[in-house]
């Protein structure tokens, strides 16, 4: 039972990490009367995901045991190819390659 008390925690953590900032937050702040698709929404969004992972991580001393720089490089390439993918899928007409097509 205690197994699946901690993956039951687990998963409910994961939830939370993505549901809040990328549903909860830009619903509060559209219902404030900014634009869901703005760049200061999307920003926010972005600031409250890396807060719940990483203050977490940070206060744990796990940010701190990361040792292999090659880890640090692939965290950032995978949070930069998130945010982008995150600001073009919901801005499409700013997407390099398709407005040189225009």
């Amino acid at each position: 039972m205690d197994g699946l008390a901690a993956t039951l925690l687990f998963f409910g953590a994961i939830a939370v990490a993505i549901v809040v900032p990328f549903v909860v937050v830009p619903e509060i702040l559209e219902r404030r009367g900014y634009n869901p698709r703005s760049g200061f929404v999307r920003a926010i969004a972005w600031v409250t995901f890396l807060a719940i992972v990483l203050v977490p991580a940070a206060s744990s001393g796990f940010l701190i045991s990361v040792r292999n720089p090659a880890d640090w490089v692939i965290f950032l390439v995978a949070m930069i190819v998130a945010i982008l993918y995150d600001y073009y899928r919901l801005n499409p007409d700013k997407v390099p390659r398709l407005r040189s097509r225009t």
